[in-house]
């Protein structure tokens, strides 16, 4: 009874401000509930969306694995092995096939099975157990793929039958792929989830690790059977879910978990719950001192944080709330500002890295497509331009007998060459990064002063900015890397540095890489592929024209009295006939199609994909035309060359590799009895 005497008692001013605090606590309570459920039900909803985007991920990573094993063993069993089985299997013309395929599929095991049961051949690592038990299930229909855990890991097993063959007992092809223990590393570094599969209560497959980097597979410490809950990995608070696998594709119950860490939105609404109870308090003791001022000093803004955290919340960080005022409300809204800009720098650097991390794997898996140096080095240039947004570029490397870099490719632009002359060490900018072995970034371009024209092809003033990098291999410098003109008109920033350089260290390696293996496969005399890839080249492509029915050819030739020339006129010539006979087969065959090698001595081939009979004796005979027509000379006079050239295919005069060099070099022969400098084409009926 006192306190209300006592408000009745106080002045009517004191009313009204009580009256408005109590008018604005309640309105401020509501903005919080709404902003603070909005909050949730975005955390809600962020979790989902990750946890689908997540578990679509990893389950579609795994039907592809399924998928390509069962085509790929559909497609053996209906070209490779379809072709064999009517020999009956022999393991001499069987195993080398298989062993092929069990490099080239990138499996652990791979059989042949007759009778849905019995094992006619093997090759590879068979799984340790079970296999007896697997083989008549996967043999009981014509395709069949599915997942086993043997000894507690995954393997992927895949059967096709041979249905063409017309037999007593069914054959099937059987691949087994053991599922790397990485599998879901990757998909953890796009989603930031952790993935794990579980099996009778164990973790076979898992990207978790331990403080240690060991992955922390084995027995699980909790309930196998608990479908979801919470989780601590590495100190930070997790969410898991676990659910069937492949439900439908698979026999075998094995259970997929994905963990998710606390949403940044949650951690948003613990954030803004405590700042909404501070400005709740700090709002009523103002709105009781200066209650008109703060009506509308105190909504305003809060619902304009409002909704920029509903714009954050869907994904818009660009349009941030205006900071003018130097009160609690501008804490907030500047520590809001701050957390934004932070996400999205934080983004920023993630995409970058995804992006530096593609460039880097396509440029390391680079050496797998090509043999050529100069296929090569282009290819390094286009992805190092396309990844810096680039105009134009090129790769200089450092000649060793000189000390200059000399332009090896160039690619952008109405250029093709950027400078024509060879440059000094420290001389200009390309110069100095050579010198010193760190990049340079010149966004003045050609009016830097450190900038020099070589007697390019290219206006300088064409130049707008520049950046180098050097391409280091081990302790020395191989060359440099320029990149011209940002597409956009913009200039070049460290990051743009930072990534040519790792582009430059992987592009370097990648370089001796391919000349290293370049050495390996190449006769050092006459720059030829020598005999051991000229063997597996010829194997190589006679199962591509056996698998896909296409034709090709085999050119042999040897040099017309080559033993005349050692003997009268010294090895340093005989050397030299080789190496003209050599240079001619290169100019005149088809780069980056045909494969010109030395077969031995003075004798040489050339291996024609794709070519047939007569297409082929074509370009014997221009070989032979283009060498009779080059000349050596000598004291003695001008020494000419002839040589005599053998041409056969397949299918037409032989079936196997063998075979077909028998043929080849029989027409050979012909051509060395009928007078020499000719070119002879293998009757059909010499079909071995």
């Amino acid at each position: 009874m006192r306190f209300i005497e006592f408000i009745l008692s106080l002045r009517l001013k004191f009313k009204i401000l009580m009256l408005f605090g109590l008018i604005l606590v309640l309105p401020l309570a509501v903005l919080m509930g709404i902003t603070l459920e909005r909050t949730s039900r975005m955390a809600s909803q962020d979790f989902n969306r990750n946890l689908g985007y997540a578990a679509s991920l990893f389950r579609e990573s795994l039907e592809d694995q399924l998928d390509s094993l069962k085509i790929r063993a559909k497609t053996v069993a209906d070209f490779d092995f379809y072709t064999l089985a009517g020999m009956g299997f022999s393991a001499e013309t069987t195993v080398p096939l298989m062993q092929y395929e069990l490099i080239r599929s990138g499996l652990d095991y791979i059989a042949i099975i007759k009778n849905r049961s019995e094992i006619i051949l093997e090759q590879g690592t068979p799984p340790s157990e079970s296999l007896a038990r697997i083989i008549p299930a996967m043999c009981h229909s014509q395709l069949n793929v599915n997942l086993y855990v043997i000894g507690d890991e995954p393997w992927i097993f895949a059967s096709a039958m041979i249905t063409k063959l017309k037999t007593e007992f069914p054959q099937h092809v059987i691949f087994a792929q053991r599922i790397p223990r990485d599998f879901a590393d990757k998909l953890k570094r796009l989603t930031g989830a952790e993935f794990s599969l579980i099996y009778a209560g164990n973790r076979i497959l898992t990207s978790q690790m331990d403080v240690y980097g060991k992955r922390k597979s084995g027995r699980l410490m909790e309930n196998p059977d608990t479908a979801n809950g919470q989780t601590e990995i590495l100190g930070r608070s997790h969410f898991f879910v676990r659910e069937e696998a492949l439900k439908g594709r698979i026999s075998e119950t094995i259970r997929l978990e994905i963990a998710l860490p606390d949403s940044e939105y949650n951690i948003l609404g613990r954030t803004m719950r405590r700042d909404f109870i501070v400005f709740g308090l700090l709002g009523l003791v103002l709105a009781l001192i200066t209650g008109y001022v703060l009506s509308w000093h105190i909504a305003g803004p809060i619902n304009r944080l409002a909704e920029s955290t509903s714009l954050v919340a869907r994904g818009e960080t660009g349009i941030l709330p205006e900071i003018s005022r130097h009160d609690e409300i501008g804490d907030l809204t500047s520590n809001f500002r701050e957390m934004v800009i932070s996400i999205s720098t934080e983004k920023e650097l993630k995409e970058q890295r995804v992006r530096e991390l593609n460039t880097l794997f396509e440029i390391s898996n680079a050496v797998n497509l090509f043999t050529d140096s100069e296929e090569l080095l282009k290819f390094v240039l286009t992805h190092a331009i396309d990844a810096l947004e680039a105009e134009r570029g090129s790769i200089m490397l450092l000649d060793d007998s000189t000390d200059e870099l000399v332009v090896k490719v160039a690619t952008g632009g109405r250029y093709r060459v950027f400078a024509s002359n060879p440059v000094k060490l420290g001389n200009g900018i390309c110069g100095q990064v050579a010198r010193n072995g760190s990049g340079i970034i010149c966004n003045e371009g050609f009016k830097d002063p450190r900038f020099r024209n070589f007697g390019g092809l290219m206006p300088v003033e064409d130049i707008r900015s520049l950046i180098c990098s050097p391409l280091k291999f081990k302790d020395g410098i191989i060359g440099v890397i320029n990149i011209v003109n940002k597409r956009n008109g913009g200039q070049f920033k460290d990051s743009d540095l930072s990534l040519l350089n790792l582009i430059a260290s992987q592009a370097a390696v990648t370089i001796e890489n391919n000349k290293l293996y370049e050495l390996s496969i190449t006769d050092g005399m006459t720059r030829l592929f020598v005999h051991r890839y000229f063997q597996a080249r010829l194997n190589e492509e006679l199962l591509r024209a056996r698998r896909y029915g296409l034709t090709m050819s085999l050119i042999m030739m040897d040099i017309d009295n080559f033993k005349k020339f050692n003997d009268t006129f010294g090895h340093q010539v005989g050397d030299q006939v080789i190496q003209k006979v050599a240079q001619t087969i290169r100019d005149t065959v088809r780069t980056g199609i045909d494969v010109p090698c030395r077969y031995g001595g003075e004798e040489m081939s050339v291996i024609l994909p794709e070519t047939r009979a007569e297409e082929a004796f074509q370009t014997a005979e221009r070989l032979r035309e283009n060498i009779a027509s080059v000349s050596i000379p000598h004291s003695s006079g001008d020494l000419h060359i002839t040589v005599s050239i053998g041409v056969a295919s397949y299918p037409v005069h032989a079936h196997d590799r063998e075979s077909l060099i028998k043929v080849a070099d029989k027409a050979l022969y012909t051509s060395k009895g009928e007078g020499k400098n000719r070119s002879t084409l293998a009757p059909e009926t010499s079909l071995v």
